[in-house]
C-alpha cells in the first residue's frame, strides 16, 4: 500500500508540473504604465493577451518553457519560466519598429507586417520641418504614387491630390479622415460664365488645407481599394488618414514654436526685350482704345526699344490748359491735347518688380498633461501669410484640443476637436480675363511697360470712379485689380468627434463615436467703377455652408486559439450631409464705392443650390493570424445611399463592397541568408465604389433670373437617371517588403491592376431635346502601376543618423470602353471667353488615357511647314488633335 501511495503522489507531481499557471503584469519601461493587449505566447503554442490593467494569465507545460512578449512599437522579449509562477515584465520602446505601426481604416492601429496591401505613413516631424500654409504641399515627393499639384494663385489656393493617378471621369479626390471621422475637402467656386463679362472664377482654398500641421501626429495613406474598402462608396480614390497628436508623457508640458519663411517668384517667363508695344513695328498711344496707332492692343511687336526713339505713351506727360501736367493715360481729364513723346525703353524687370517678397509667420503654443486616468493636449496656432502677389493674404487661427480619459478600468472616453477661422482681404481671380492681374502682365503685358508708373491707379480728381491704365480695351490696371476689385472671405469651421469604448468582457468590447464637420463662409466680391467688365461697378455676396455628421458603432471580439489569433470587428455608420451655396449679385452699382446689395442699379441675381444626402452602412472585418507569419483580412461593407434613390423608389440604393488580403512573413518560416533581415509577401483583391452627388436620379426645377420682379424657374439642364449606380472599382494588388543588413536597407515593391466600371457620365445630347446632357453609367478604365520605395541608413552611430527614402511610381490609366458610338467623350474644356475656336478640350477616347487634352492648331504641308494664306496668316486646322 505504501508503494501505491508513493506512485500516486509521483503522478500527481508530474501532472502538477505539466500544468503550471503563470501570472504577471506587463508595463511600459519608461512610464511604468500598464500595457493592455500585449501578445504573450509560450513555446508550447499557447497564447493570450494582457487585459486593460496589463495583467495576464497563461498555462505552460513545464518550467523549461519560454514566454514571448510582443507589442506594437516595443521590443519583443523572451523569458524562461524557470521555477517562478509570477513574471512581471517591462517592455522597452523599439525605435526601429515605431514607424511600422500605422493607422488604417476605422482608425485601427495595425502592424504593417500584418497588412496584405500597401500603405505608407509620414510622421509629424517630416510635415513640420519646413512648414507650409497648406500641409498637403509637404506630402509631395514623400509618398510613392501620391501626386500633389499646388494651386495657381499662391498662398491659400487649393492643392489637388491624387493617389495612383486618375481613373474616374467625375471624381478623383481621396477621402480625408481625421481621428476616425471623415472631413470635407471640396473646393467651392463662385458662380461664373464664359463670356468676357461677369465675375471670373476665384479659388478660396480646399478643405484639407485647414488641418493644422502642428496638431498632426501622423499621416497614413491608404492607397488602394483593399486598404480603403471599409469606407465603401467614398473610398475608390484612396484615403488620407490623419491622426492628431496625443500626449504620452506624464506631467505638465508646455511647447512653443515659431516659424518665419519668405517666398519669392521662383521662375519667371523668358521675354524678349528688343521690341515694345505695338504691331508691325508701329505704336503710338492716344486713348488706349484704338484712337492712336495700335494702342488698343498690347502685342510686343512694335518699334525697337532702347534706340533713342521718342513715342507718346500712357505714362508720357500731357500739359493741360491751366499749365498742370497729367499722364497720357488720364484720358478723362483732357481731350485732343498732345501727348509729349518720351523715350521708348525696355523694362526687362517689370514682371519681377511687380511681385513682392511673401512673408509667412506661424506661431504655435500647446499645453499637455498626462495623468493616471488619461491625458490631454490643448493647442493654439496663429498663421499670417502675405503672398508674393500684392494685396493678397491669408490669416488663419486654429484652436484644437484632444482628451483621452479612462474613468474606470473598462471604460475609455476620447474626444478631439479643432476650431478654425480663416479669412483673407483678397483672393486673386483665376483664368483668362481682365480680372486676373497675371492676364494683364504675364500674358499681355508689353515689354515697354513701366510697372512702377501704374501704382497710382486713379485718374486725378476721379478717385473711386475712373482708373488709370495702359490700355482701356481689354485690361485693367493690375494694381487697381488687386486693391479695388477684391475677393474677401471669412470662414468659421469646426470638426471633431467624441467616442466611448466599453469593455464588456476580457475579449469583447463595444465603442460608439459621433463626429461632425461644420463650416460657414461669407464671401464678398467687389468691383469698382471703370472696371473693364463692370463700367458701373458690381458686387456679390456668396454664402457657403457645409455640415456632415457621422455616427458609428463598432463591436470588437478578440481571442487567441492556440496558434491562431482572431480579431473580429462589426460596425455601422450613418452619414448625414447638408451643403448649401447662395450667390446674390448685382452687375451695376447706383453709387460708386458703396458695396451693398441695397446699392444695386440692376436686378439682383441669385444663384442658389442646396443638397442633402444620407448614407447608411454596415461593415465588418475579420483578422486572422497564424504563428506570427501568416495573416488574413476579410472585409465587407454595404452602403445604402440616398443619392441613388428616386422620389418613388429606394431600389438600387444598396451596394456591397468586399475585400480579402493576405500577408506572408517568409523570414519567419524559411531560413534566409544573413543579409536578409526581413521578407514579406502580400496580395489582395478588393472592390470599392465612387458615389454620385445628390439629385442625379430625378428632375428638379432651378431658380432663374426674375422677370418683372417675379421669380422664375426652369427644368434642370440634364436628363436624370433613375437607375443610376455608383462607379465600381475592382483592384488586384501584389507586393513584397524586404529588409537587408539589419534593417539598414529597405525595399518595398507594389504592382496593382484595377478596373473602374459604371463610370458616371454626363453624356451630351441634342439641344433640341431641351437639355444638354444626360446622366448615364458607362465606360471602363483600366489602371496599372508599379510603386517602389527604397529606404537606406548609410550612416548610423550613437550621435549621427542618416536616413534616406527614395520613391518611384509609374501609372497608366487606359480607356477600354465608352458608351458613345464614336468612342470619344468630352469631360470638360477650358476656353478663352466663349470662343469655341480657342478651346482646349479634356476628352477621353477608347485606347486613350485619362488626362489627354485635345485642341486645334494650324495646317502644315507634308514637310511639316506651316501653311500661310494670301494675307500672310496661318491657316487654321479645325481638327482636334491630342
Amino acid at each position: 500500500m505504501k508503494y501505491i501511495y508513493s506512485c500516486l503522489l509521483l503522478c500527481l507531481c508530474l501532472f502538477s508540473n505539466a500544468q503550471i499557471t503563470i501570472i504577471g503584469t506587463v508595463t511600459d519601461a519608461v512610464s511604468n504604465t500598464p500595457l493592455p493587449f500585449v501578445n504573450i505566447t509560450s513555446s508550447n503554442g499557447n497564447g493570450t493577451t494582457t487585459d486593460e490593467q496589463g495583467t495576464y494569465s497563461i498555462v505552460v507545460n513545464s518550467s523549461t518553457e519560454k514566454l514571448t512578449f510582443s507589442f506594437l512599437g516595443f521590443k519583443t522579449q523572451t523569458i524562461s519560466v524557470g521555477n517562478t509562477t509570477i513574471i512581471n515584465i517591462a517592455l522597452e520602446e523599439d525605435s526601429a519598429t515605431l514607424d511600422e505601426v500605422v493607422i488604417t481604416a476605422l482608425g485601427l492601429e495595425r502592424d504593417t507586417k500584418e497588412l496584405g496591401y500597401a500603405v505608407q505613413a509620414i510622421s509629424s516631424k517630416k510635415l513640420t520641418e519646413v512648414k507650409t500654409v497648406n500641409f498637403l504641399d509637404n506630402l509631395q515627393g514623400k509618398l510613392a504614387g501620391v501626386t500633389v499639384t499646388q494651386g495657381a494663385t499662391g498662398v491659400g489656393s487649393s492643392s489637388k491630390i491624387t493617389i495612383r493617378g486618375e481613373a474616374s471621369f467625375s471624381n478623383n479626390n481621396p477621402l480625408f479622415v481625421v481621428d476616425g471621422v471623415p472631413i470635407n475637402n471640396e473646393t467651392v467656386f463662385n458662380f461664373t460664365n464664359e463670356a468676357a463679362a461677369g465675375f471670373q472664377e476665384i479659388d478660396f482654398g480646399n478643405g484639407a488645407m485647414e488641418v493644422n500641421p502642428d496638431d498632426i501626429g501622423s499621416v497614413t495613406v491608404l492607397k488602394g481599394p483593399s486598404a480603403a474598402a471599409l469606407y465603401g462608396t467614398r473610398a475608390s480614390n484612396g484615403v488620407i488618414v490623419i491622426e492628431t497628436k496625443t500626449e504620452k508623457q506624464r506631467g505638465l508640458g508646455i511647447s512653443f514654436n515659431s516659424s518665419l519663411f519668405v517666398d519669392t517668384a521662383f521662375k519667371l517667363p523668358d521675354f524678349q526685350n528688343s521690341y515694345g508695344q505695338g504691331n508691325s513695328g508701329q505704336f503710338e498711344y492716344s486713348d488706349g482704345l484704338g484712337g492712336g496707332i495700335n494702342d488698343n492692343i498690347t502685342y510686343s511687336w512694335g518699334p525697337q526699344l532702347d534706340t533713342g526713339l521718342l513715342i507718346p505713351q500712357f505714362d508720357s506727360p500731357v500739359q493741360l490748359s491751366n499749365g498742370t501736367f497729367v499722364r497720357g493715360g488720364d484720358t478723362a481729364l483732357y481731350d485732343g491735347l498732345e501727348i509729349t513723346a518720351t523715350p521708348f525703353k525696355s523694362n526687362p524687370d517689370n514682371l519681377k518688380d511687380f511681385y513682392e517678397t511673401g512673408v509667412t509667420t506661424i506661431n504655435n503654443i500647446s499645453v499637455s498633461n498626462g495623468f493616471d486616468s488619461g491625458n490631454y493636449r490643448l493647442s493654439f496656432t496663429d498663421l499670417r501669410s502675405e503672398s508674393i502677389i500684392p494685396s493678397v493674404n491669408l490669416d488663419r487661427q486654429t484652436i484644437s484640443a484632444k482628451l483621452n480619459f479612462q474613468p474606470s478600468d473598462i471604460t475609455e472616453i476620447n474626444s478631439s476637436f479643432s476650431y478654425i477661422n480663416s479669412n483673407s482681404d483678397n483672393r486673386p481671380s483665376n483664368g483668362y480675363g481682365s480680372e486676373n492681374a497675371n492676364y494683364s502682365l504675364v500674358a499681355w503685358g508689353p515689354r515697354s511697360l513701366n510697372i512702377e508708373n501704374l501704382k497710382n491707379y486713379w485718374q486725378p480728381g476721379l478717385e473711386g470712379t475712373q482708373q488709370y491704365s495702359f490700355n482701356y480695351t481689354f485690361f485693367d490696371n493690375p494694381y487697381f485689380i488687386l486693391n479695388e476689385n477684391t475677393n474677401s472671405f471669412n470662414r468659421d469651421r469646426i470638426f471633431g468627434n467624441l467616442s466611448i469604448t466599453q469593455e464588456l468582457t476580457k475579449k469583447l468590447s463595444v465603442s460608439l463615436r459621433t463626429g461632425m464637420d461644420y463650416s460657414t463662409e461669407t464671401r464678398q466680391l467687389r468691383r469698382a467703377y471703370s472696371s473693364n467688365r463692370f463700367s458701373n461697378g458690381a458686387y456679390a455676396e456668396h454664402d457657403v455652408m457645409f455640415r456632415e455628421v457621422n455616427t458609428d458603432f463598432l463591436i470588437n471580439y478578440k481571442n487567441q486559439f492556440n496558434n491562431i489569433s482572431v480579431d473580429v470587428f462589426l460596425g455601422g455608420n450613418r452619414l448625414n450631409q447638408i451643403a448649401t451655396t447662395k450667390q446674390s449679385q448685382t452687375v451695376s452699382l447706383a453709387q460708386p464705392g458703396i458695396y451693398n446689395l441695397n446699392n444695386a442699379a440692376s436686378p439682383i441675381e441669385v444663384f442658389q443650390f442646396e443638397s442633402e444626402k444620407r448614407i447608411n452602412s454596415f461593415y465588418g472585418i475579420t483578422k486572422l493570424g497564424y504563428k506570427d507569419f501568416l495573416f488574413l483580412d476579410i472585409t465587407g461593407r454595404n452602403d445604402w445611399s440616398s443619392a441613388l434613390a428616386t422620389p418613388f423608389s429606394v431600389d438600387g440604393t444598396s451596394f456591397f463592397y468586399p475585400s480579402i488580403s493576405s500577408s506572408f512573413i517568409l523570414s519567419n518560416v524559411v531560413e534566409l541568408p544573413n543579409a536578409v533581415s526581413f521578407a514579406k509577401l502580400r496580395a489582395s483583391v478588393a472592390q470599392v465604389g465612387n458615389d454620385t452627388s445628390a439629385y442625379q436620379t430625378s428632375g428638379a426645377f432651378v431658380s432663374q433670373t426674375p422677370y418683372n420682379s417675379q421669380p422664375t424657374f426652369s427644368d434642370q439642364n440634364f436628363i436624370p437617371n433613375a437607375n443610376l449606380k455608383p462607379e465600381r472599382t475592382t483592384s488586384y494588388e501584389f507586393g513584397t517588403h524586404l529588409r537587408f543588413f539589419d534593417n539598414r536597407l529597405r525595399l518595398d515593391v507594389t504592382y496593382y491592376n484595377a478596373n473602374t466600371e459604371d463610370q458616371i457620365i454626363s453624356l451630351p445630347v441634342a439641344i433640341s431635346s431641351g437639355y444638354n446632357q444626360q446622366v448615364i453609367n458607362g465606360g471602363k478604365v483600366n489602371t496599372q502601376g508599379v510603386e517602389i520605395i527604397l529606404g537606406t541608413k548609410p550612416i548610423q552611430t550613437d550621435n549621427f543618423n542618416w536616413n534616406s527614402t527614395f520613391n518611384f511610381a509609374t501609372n497608366r490609366s487606359v480607356i477600354k470602353d465608352l458608351p458613345q458610338a464614336d468612342g470619344r467623350l468630352t469631360l470638360a474644356y477650358s476656353r478663352i471667353y466663349d470662343s469655341a475656336n480657342q478651346t482646349v478640350w479634356f476628352q477621353v477616347e477608347e485606347g486613350g488615357r485619362v488626362g489627354d487634352f485635345y485642341g486645334t492648331g494650324y495646317q502644315k504641308n507634308d514637310n511639316g511647314k506651316f501653311l500661310i494664306d494670301d494675307d500672310g496668316n496661318y491657316i487654321s486646322d479645325d481638327n482636334l488633335k491630342n
